[in-house]
């Protein structure tokens, strides 16, 4: 009797076949197996970006607190670091700095995390406005402030985690850079809530190139004006490009506004700056009024570089690297350099645009970094957040915080936009 048996060959290709399916298996589960760990890594991620938001927004919120508890009293003045006698230099990144002041002149706060004095933040610092928003600051001149901005890095504690139970570890850092709108000059004044209705601070013919583009795109687009949300959406109006914004962003905001009792007002501006660009823009503003007594153009940036470049050290009408109090004291210091026997005198100019003028502000930008910091290892930073607001002072009061400051616009900033 005879048995058939399977033959070598068809042994042989069995064998390959259970091979090739081992193999498939094997590749199938390291497949598997690598795509759970890049899901990991992207789950890891997103909660380390997740953190690093919230500690931004952590910044924001302690920021606004400051200037609420600081600032919303009718009797604080602000205005920026240059007036403490801090000179325009590429590397004089704490001269727009925010300050508060009492109305007696006495110093109160710098609304920026980790400032120490007005010139250090401490050893740990980040830039909150730098080259994507303002360009090199190597090409600051006499003529043009490019100043990066500096605050603290402050670490954020917590008690206990669950990689370090019962001791305490640093989980991310933060940041915050609070900004005076109110010494800038408005882009747009509703005329409806203007001071002097006819009236507004202007970009003048004494400013540069770039600033003169960004006039002439706001005078081309005066209707559409009142859309416009924010002063990077001036970037949508021709002829205006990605350089103009930069070079005005010291120097122009959209729309700050003043409380003056239960009302706001817009077409103001606080002079307790050492902008000279703006000085020169409230000097032009001052020649556009019907029947005064022209300053002569040239005369425009002479006069208002030494309104600027003096403020500091000024002692008439106000304590030397110290802010004015009341316009009063302002005028005392406007006829050292306008004095009643030159055409025009500082009671010409007063009398034309002193209505314009205000010792505090109530518009601010503020600036938040957040970041997520290694578990094992602090040192090392997982993810950064940025995020921007501008904030308004309302009318409203709040029993002992003076009157409310609310966030009128809110974004997210990637690092080219800082």
């Amino acid at each position: 009797m005879r048995t058939d048996c399977p033959s070598g060959r068809q042994t042989g290709f069995a064998l390959i076949i259970t091979l090739s399916l081992l193999a498939l298996l094997v590749l199938a589960v390291l497949a598997l197996s690598s795509l759970t760990r890049i899901n990991s890594q992207v789950a890891a991620a997103a909660v380390q970006q997740t953190q690093a938001r919230q500690n931004a927004q952590l910044a924001l919120n302690f920021a606004l607190g400051e200037l609420q508890r600081h600032a919303g009293d009718d009797t604080r003045l602000t205005g920026m670091a240059g007036i403490t006698g801090i000179a325009v230099n590429q590397n004089a990144s704490t001269r727009y700095w925010c300050g508060i002041w009492r109305n007696d002149g006495s110093f109160v706060t710098w609304l920026t995390s980790g400032a120490v004095n007005s010139t250090s933040a401490g050893t740990d610092t980040v830039e909150l406005i730098s080259a994507n928003t303002v360009g090199s600051a190597a090409s600051t001149s006499a003529n043009v402030d490019k100043e990066h901005v500096i605050a603290g890095r402050l670490p954020i504690v917590v008690a206990s985690t669950a990689n370090s139970p019962g001791a305490a570890v640093t989980v991310g850092n933060y940041a915050y850079l609070v900004t005076d709108e109110g010494t800038k000059v408005g882009a747009y004044a509703p005329a409806a809530k203007r001071v002097i209705p006819a009236i507004a601070p202007i970009i003048g013919p004494s400013m540069l190139p770039n600033q003169q583009k960004l006039k002439a795109a706001i005078d081309a687009n005066a209707a559409v004006l009142p859309g416009v949300l924010s002063y990077e959406q001036l970037g949508l109006l021709a002829p205006v490009t990605p350089s103009v914004l930069q070079d005005c962003f010291h120097y122009v905001a959209l729309t700050p506004l003043s409380v003056f009792g239960n009302q706001y007002a817009s077409g103001v501006i606080n002079l307790n700056t050492s902008s000279t660009q703006v000085w020169r823009c409230l000097l032009d503003t001052y020649n556009t009024v019907p029947g005064a007594t022209t300053i002569v153009p040239g005369t425009v940036t002479s006069k208002g570089n030494l309104l600027g470049n003096n403020f500091a050290g000024a002692t008439a009408g106000k304590p030397a690297n110290g802010p004015f109090t009341s316009i009063v004291g302002f005028t005392t210091y406007l006829a050292t350099i306008f004095p009643l026997t030159g055409m025009p005198n500082f009671n010409q100019i007063m009398s034309a645009i002193g209505p314009l003028l205000v010792v505090r502000s109530d518009t601010f930008r503020i600036r938040g970094y957040g970041d997520a910091v290694n578990a094992i290892d602090p040192t090392k930073i997982e993810a950064t957040a940025y995020c921007e607001a501008i904030v308004q002072r309302t009318p409203e009061l709040m029993p002992g915080f003076g009157r409310r400051f609310v966030i009128v616009s809110f974004r997210w900033l990637g690092p080219d936009d800082i």
